[in-house]
């Protein structure tokens, strides 16, 4: 799959590798999987499903599954193991029974999604935090809800930016004349886009020379098109697959909105920021407020404030290059090398603990 989550594992995976360890990938894929994003020739990368990702499994395959990551971890000779996000601890906790690894569990959520979803946050999978060795949590702001308990195991690991290779240039328009609103993100009711299409066609009439293009693929593409098309704006909003060369995309746009009502560390939008994209996302949202500076790097907003500030934005050349430079150096603190010198020292503190 093509996701932060998916994207940020074989990131890490592919550094340690780099690094000469040894490195052991266990995910819930089919045998034969082709990864989108490429993994390092010398990642072990284990496929232990047995069923289609995200379908239902009877308790017998869970089980045989549960064996499958149980016979890597044996042949990884007391690992280190890091899983992301609780909702895999269960299985991980049973397969290493009786062999005394460290787990670490990184999130990849901030905990306000449950604000959001009907799940209660107090899962089994929740609970089996408190017998981690550590927890990794995306910025400072989300330690506090997670129980006291919890606390002081948990470690601040950001995800990791690259610089970009070439900039946007937010006040020029594009080759044909035309500036473009971008977002970019699985077509889903968390990244809300149908909110993004609801706020450009109350304002698009006052900017016509101004596109939105929406990038990803989702459950919710066709309902996103159709709503499209009942609005009159197929020729204003383009729905587009998601794109290997999303950095082009980037460097070619002149505005970046990110609607999510809840993230962990968004990736998308501090990609976009990176390459010097000013950007506009909700005042509520976890981890979007964390990245975004108000009236600096881009703009913070209540829903029904987002056409105004899309308006503001899209009114003013001189105040999106602005902010798309101050988007760029704030970026700068999460540099891979900074991000991954982060987890060897987690990796060191735990092996030095067992």
């Amino acid at each position: 799959m093509a996701g932060g989550l998916e994207k940020n594992i074989v990131l890490l995976a592919n550094h340690l590798a780099r690094c000469g360890n040894q490195v052991f990938l266990i995910t819930f894929d089919l045998p034969g999987a082709n990864p989108f994003y490429e993994i390092e020739p010398s990642v072990q990368w284990h496929q232990v499903a047995r069923t289609p990702p995200h379908s239902s499994i009877g308790f017998w395959q869970r089980l045989k599954m549960i064996w499958r990551i149980r016979r890597v971890l044996v042949d990884a000779d007391r690992p280190v193991v890091v899983c992301f996000h609780h909702g895999v601890l269960v299985r991980f906790a049973a397969a290493s029974i009786g062999l005394r690894l460290p787990l670490i569990c990184s999130e990849r959520n901030s905990l306000t999604l449950y604000e959001h979803i009907r799940q209660s946050k107090w899962s089994v999978g929740f609970l089996m935090l408190s017998f981690t060795k550590r927890i990794t949590v995306q910025f400072p702001r989300y330690i506090c809800d997670y129980p006291i308990w919890m606390r002081g195991r948990i470690r601040v690991i950001p995800n990791p930016v690259f610089p970009a290779a070439k900039y946007a240039r937010p006040d020029q328009p594009g080759p044909d004349g035309r500036f473009r609103l971008l977002n970019v993100g699985r077509l889903c009711a968390q990244k809300n886009q149908r909110m993004l299409i609801d706020a450009f066609a109350k304002v698009c009439k006052c900017h016509p020379l101004w596109d939105l293009d929406i990038v990803g693929d989702g459950d919710i593409s066709q309902e996103l098109a159709a709503h499209v098309h009942v609005l009159g704006l197929a020729n204003r909003i383009f729905l587009r697959n998601k794109q290997r060369d999303v950095p082009a995309l980037l460097a070619s746009s002149q505005l970046y909105c990110m609607p999510s009502k809840w993230e962990g560390f968004p990736n998308a939008l501090a990609e976009a920021m990176a390459h010097g994209l000013p950007s506009i996302g909700l005042r509520r949202c976890a981890g979007v407020r964390d990245l975004i500076i108000d009236g600096v790097s881009g703009c913070l907003a209540d829903p029904h404030e987002l056409p105004q500030a899309l308006d503001r934005l899209m009114n003013d050349d001189q105040c999106r290059a602005q902010m798309g430079r101050a988007a760029a150096e704030a970026m700068a603190r999460y540099v891979p090398a900074t991000v991954f010198d982060r987890w060897e020292k987690l990796f060191r503190e735990v092996a030095t603990s067992r």
